[in-house]
């Protein structure tokens, strides 16, 4: 059974319950954020963000516009506790180095690929840019009703080769489970993008499939998200919400 985006954002539409309280942004005349601190910010990459539906995810969870900022209002020099990139498909060069700047100087970023609804053009792209900036290696986007998870999805991701269309039982709902920092598992009815086991360490399955990883670098950790969970958390999921919150109290 394959599924579309459209069809798998319209199954998960709800209210998203509140996690936790934060201050408003502060910011100044051109956009950037005031000189205090701040705990966790939702970067808003614009036409870089394919998936806005899990910006605004992350943002219900996170009470509404408070954490959001602007590409421009990025500033490496800034203290995050934690910086979001939702639905990520492109970043430009600059904005991929003030990340890459801000997790060695000490800042949890959680990247949350939306590469699978790209075109191929735009998935290599994605691919590169990952590898370049954040030296994560990800594989084919894997529709994940299309395959057996266990053993046909990792087959494919090894020999580096697009999956086959290959009908599965409607009882095998597809839920990636997480395994750090805390287990759950939340379901997800699109696609995914397999990650090499080898650039971290793996957080996350479908099936024998890793689909997330965390690494430390220098004095930040780096969390990457092959499958979205920010519809998941538009639509108010309990297991969502719970992992969001253990991540964003790292």
């Amino acid at each position: 059974m394959s599924i579309s985006r459209r069809n798998f954002l319209g199954g998960m539409t709800g209210c998203a319950a509140t996690l936790w309280s934060y201050q408003p942004l502060e910011l100044d005349s051109a956009g950037h954020l005031a000189a205090r601190g701040l705990d966790c910010v939702v970067l808003d990459l614009n036409s870089g963000c394919v998936l806005h539906e899990s910006l605004q995810g992350y943002q219900a969870a996170l009470l509404g516009g408070h954490n959001l900022l602007p590409e421009a209002g990025f500033d490496s020099r800034r203290r995050y506790r934690i910086v979001i990139v939702p639905g990520l498909g492109a970043m430009d060069h600059a904005t991929a180095s003030e990340l890459s700047d801000s997790l060695r100087a000490g800042t949890n970023v959680l990247l949350e690929s939306g590469a699978a609804f790209l075109s191929p053009a735009e998935f290599t792209d994605h691919q590169r840019m990952l590898q370049r900036h954040f030296d994560i290696a990800v594989g084919s986007p894997v529709d994940l009703w299309d395959v057996n998870p266990a053993d046909d999805a990792l087959a494919t991701h090894r020999l580096g080769r697009r999956p086959g269309k290959k009908p599965v039982s409607h009882a095998s709902i597809p839920y990636v489970s997480y395994l750090w920092p805390g287990e759950t598992k939340v379901r997800d009815f699109s696609r995914a993008i397999p990650v090499s086991a080898s650039a971290g360490d793996v957080i996350a399955k479908v099936g024998a499939l890793p689909v997330a990883l965390q690494r430390r670098v220098a004095q930040g950790t780096l969390i990457f998200l092959g499958s979205p969970l920010g519809p998941a958390l538009r639509a108010g999921d309990p297991e969502a919400l719970s992992w969001l919150r253990l991540v964003a109290t790292l």
